[in-house]
Parts: structure tokens; sequence; C-alpha cells
């Protein structure tokens, strides 16, 4: 240690030498931070400083004085311990007082027998530590003399850098301690503000799903209220075929309403399956304008305006269609007579929303200079069932699901809005990486009816769904085998049935319809395959495998169909 803390300068012999060693040992002692950096330290510098022949370091410890360190030209009392009324170290800690002594055998505080077999004839002690000592540190001398003023101002100089650097050491480890005991209580306190989040959240999530199940509930009853009114009329079969028709259409469109409910909400949960695909904005819009002016009567002005050369979205065309839709009837409903709404489609600026991925979007904007929203208004408006509209004439999920919708896509929106001035609501969509593919009408691939269509393989699970789809493959002219699952159907297949196409469900137990219609592209890909899907697992599906979305009508049924043969053609190709 000595080596390590100063320069080997040789004995001083001078008072300026001294005081140059005393300087460079108080530096020293200044970075100590704990008792034995101290002692150390002392052991390294104090017999230098002070001129002596021997210095020994001393800690209290209770009621005895432990001789932790010394320097000495020969052994004294390094490791030993002796009870503090009987040394001159433990009377000069209790005193608090420096003690001289210019003989050791003269003093009656020295004990006798302790120095007789030592070098020390003269010492000097001096207490460390304020207020109360802790240690001292005490310089021998050969010769009988009494020590100089110098030799003691030196040794209590290094005595008070020892104390000031104790000082220091505890008030650091106070600091940390209290630092790790702020960092405990940062933590304890993180976790109680993360816990009351959660049971926050919880909370919170527990009354959307009730609200949400209770209007779903009641929204659900109302549809299937005429649903089963006009179905039990038609079983009854006492109502004439005019009746029985009215009956079934009206059950028909309140199942139309039903499911719009249901994409809604799926659209609001980010859950609904898209068929993405690059559309064309200004063919869109175009082809809306006569629906869109039909829905907002003659007394409010609808405009239109779309950019040169705006590059096709990636969109789900009918989703798409629904978005404006909703956005259109909700600026109409906030308007009086003589209202104007725009309709707005640009390249998107620099000026993006935040939550936007890097990438160029197209801006789809609807205007309108109806009444406007306050503030707290405009941040509910997305909420599910929240509507400003009187009770029965809104479900309160068309801007909730315009927002899933376009959160799916990967795009965002944003809601301006002013009460008394207006409401801008502003779709950002992604650009398409490829240009709009034609896409026919259903009405172009309807076929004609009564023809043998070919065999075709049913797997489902649900017995009910079997049945329905059956009954709809047989009235368009198939021959359809059943299977309850997908390994039943391999097994078919594999006795030698070859259908022209299949039909899967995707959510079955044991193999999923993806998995499913995998495995037949790879064994047998010669036969067409179609995927019948809610929402669950609609990602790992195959882009290019057709789906058909629960639930649908004939026509669209049909219309996949002929989609999902097309498909296994051109794979052949």
């Amino acid at each position: 240690m000595q080596n390590e803390l100063f320069e080997p300068i040789g004995e001083p012999g001078s008072r300026a030498e001294r005081w140059a060693a005393a300087a460079q040992a108080i530096e020293s002692l200044a970075l100590a931070r704990t008792l034995e950096d101290v002692v150390d330290r002392l052991r390294a510098s104090a017999r230098r400083v002070v001129g002596a022949d021997g210095i020994t370091v001393v800690l209290r410890d209770g009621d005895r004085c432990h001789y932790v360190a010394e320097d000495a030209k020969e052994p004294l009392w390094a490791g030993q311990r002796f009870p503090a009324e009987t040394c001159v170290s433990g009377w000069a800690m209790m005193h608090r007082e420096t003690v001289s002594i210019p003989d050791v055998f003269e003093d009656p505080r020295v004990p006798q027998d302790a120095y007789r077999i030592t070098f020390v004839r003269s010492m000097l002690m001096v207490p460390i530590g304020r207020p109360e000592p802790v240690a001292a540190i005490g310089a021998y001398w050969s010769d009988v003399g009494q020590p100089t003023g110098n030799e003691i101002a030196l040794l209590e100089a290094l005595a008070r850098a020892a104390s000031t650097a104790l000082e220091n050491g505890r008030l650091f480890g106070a600091l940390e301690q209290l630092n790790e005991q702020l960092e405990q209580r940062v933590l304890e306190r993180t976790a109680q503000l993360e816990r009351a989040q959660d049971t926050l959240r919880q909370t919170q999530k527990m009354e959307v799903i009730g609200q949400l199940t209770g209007n779903v509930a009641h929204d659900f009853n109302n549809l299937l209220s005429p649903i089963m009114s006009s179905l039990d009329l038609v079983l009854l079969g006492r109502s004439s075929p005019e009746a029985i028709s009215r009956s079934a259409s009206t059950a028909m469109e309140a199942a139309e309403v039903a499911k719009t409910l249901v994409q809604r909400l799926l659209a609001f949960a980010r859950r609904q399956p898209l068929m993405v695909t690059a559309v064309d904005l200004c063919a869109l819009i175009e082809g809306m304008r006569s629906l869109l002016g039909s829905t907002l009567g003659a007394q409010i002005a609808l405009d239109h305006a779309v950019a040169s050369g705006l590059p096709a979205v990636r969109a789900d065309k009918h989703q798409l269609e629904m978005a404006i839709l909703n956005l259109v009837v909700n600026a109409r409903d906030a308007m009086t007579a003589d209202g104007r709404i725009e309709i707005i489609a640009d390249r998107a600026a620099d000026m993006l929303p935040e939550r936007l991925a890097p990438g160029d979007y197209v801006r789809l904007m609807v205007r309108d200079n109806g009444a406007g929203m306050d503030a707290k208004t405009r941040h509910a408006a997305t909420e599910p069932f929240f509507t400003t509209k009187e009770a029965g004439h809104g479900t309160g999920l068309g801007l909730s699901m315009v927002d899933g919708l376009v959160n799916q896509l990967g795009g965002a929106m944003e809601i301006a809005s002013e009460p008394g001035v207006g409401t801008e609501v502003s779709l950002y969509l992604p650009v398409a990486r490829a240009a709009a593919a034609a896409v026919k009408q259903e009405d172009d691939l309807t076929q004609e009816q009564g023809k043998s269509e070919g065999d075709l393989l049913l797997v489902d699970d649900e017995p009910l769904v079997r049945m329905g789809t059956n009954s709809m493959l047989t009235d368009l002219g198939y021959h359809v085998v059943e299977a309850p699952d997908a390994q039943k159907a391999l097994a078919l297949i594999e006795e030698g049935l070859r259908p022209d196409i299949v039909i899967t469900d995707h959510v079955m137990p044991g193999m999923t319809g993806a998995e499913f219609a995998l495995r037949l592209r790879t064994d047998h890909p010669e036969i067409a395959i179609m995927i019948i899907s809610g929402y669950q697992g609609i990602d790992l599906i195959a882009p290019d495998i057709v789906r058909l979305s629960k639930p649908f009508r004939l026509a669209h049924l049909e219309a996949s169909l002929q989609a999902a043969k097309e498909q296994a053609r051109s794979s052949l190709h």
C-alpha cells in the first residue's frame, strides 16, 4: 500500500519535507470512503510524515481497542485487542484529546508491561473521528523526549483528514443507502401503479364488454324477432305465396342487417377477414355517386375531387365502400337542409399522423359543413356504441368500424371538427404496390342454373352449416359429398374420391382449413379449393386461396366457386 500511495521520498528531515509529505497524505485521505481505506492510507503515510520510529492505527471495538495496523522498525501489537481503560489509545478516544507522553515509563496511563518489551520510550496518540472518536493513530519514538509542536501538528492534521474522510464515507454511504431506498421505493411505487392500472384496465374492459354485450344483445334481438316471426309464418304453411315471399324478404333483410352489424363489430375489433386488393379510388368514388346521391337526397349537395394520377390504394373494396357510406351518412345526419358534403382524395403530404409507419399514403377525406363536434365528443367519437343520435337512429358503431378497418389496412384515421363549422374525417390509406386489377362483378359471374357442375366435397364440423351450404350447392347443380372434418375428407380422397372442388371451413378441430388446403395443393393441385371463414386465424390462410366470409348468400357462394375454379386452372398452367 505504501508504494501505491506515495513515492519513496526517504526519511523526511526538514519541516518543509514533512509538510509536503503530509499534504500528499491528506490529498490521498480525501479519496478514502471506508474505514479500511483510511487505515491503509494512514499506515502508508503517517510514519514518514511524523518522522517516527513506528506508528499504529487503533480501532475502537466496543470496550476494547483493536490494533489493526502498524508501520514500525520492530513489531508492536498489530492484531491484538486490549481493554480501552488500560490503553493510551482508549484514553485518547474516551477523552477526545491528543495524548503526548515524553517517557512512557513515567506516565500512569501507559500499561508498563505491554511497553517494556518494545522499543517505545516516548509517544503521541491522536483520536480520529468526530464527535465520537472511532479510532486513534499513535506515533512512537525509541528515545525519551517531548514530541515537538510540529510533530503534534502533523499527526493531528492527518487525524483530521482521516476524520473528514470517515465523515464523507459515512455521508456517501448514507447517500447510497438513500438512493437504494429511493430506487426500491420507486420500483415498489411503479409496481403499485402498474397493478392499479391493470386493475383499472380490467375494470374498464369489463365495463366495455358489458356495454358491448348489452348493446349487441339488444340489436340482435331486434333483428332476430323479424327473422323468427317471418320464418314461423312460412313454416306454418297457411300463408299465400305472396305472403310467404314477403316474409322471406323480411327475414333476409333482417339477416343482412345482422351481417352488417357483425362486420362493424369485427372491424372495430380489427378481426374482420379482408380481401385486400389494389383499389382505384377514382373509379370507386365514381361508382358510388348514384348510391350516395340517393342516400343524401336532393337537399344536400355532394361534391368529389380526386387528384389526377392518384395511385391505387391497398384496401378491401367492399369494406372501403361501406366506410365511405358510413362517413357520408354520419355527415348527412349532422346537418340540416342545404348542406354540402365533399369527398376529396389526394396524395398524403408530409403531415402524416405520428402512428403511421413510414411509407406512401393516399388521403381520403369526407368533409361537411354540419353541426360539428366539441373536443369531448370528438374524443369519444370512435368508441363503440357512442352516438349523438336519438335512440333507435344509430348503433354507434359507424366511426369505430371505419377506424378499425383503416387500422387493419395499415393506415390511420383522423377527425378534425369544430362546433358550428363542420367535420373533416381523413383516412390515410397505404398505396398499393401493384396497379388495381380488374375485378369482375358478381352479376358477370352468374352461371346458368340447373346444369350439373360436378362433384364437390364439403368439409365443416357444424352439421347445421353443412346442411344449409349443401342445400345451396345442390341448388347450383353440384353433387355434394360431406365430411365433418379435414381428416375424414383426406381419407375420402385417399380412397379414390376426386372432387372438382373442395369447400372447407377454416376453424375445425384437429386440422384447420388452411392446413388442409396446403395439403391438397401439394398432393392434388388439380382440385380447386375454397375456404369459408368467420375471422379467426384468417391471417394464416394463403392470400391466393379464395375465401368466403360467413354469412353469405347464394350469389356470393356462386361467385366464389367460379373464382376458386379459375384459381385452380391458372395454377396448373
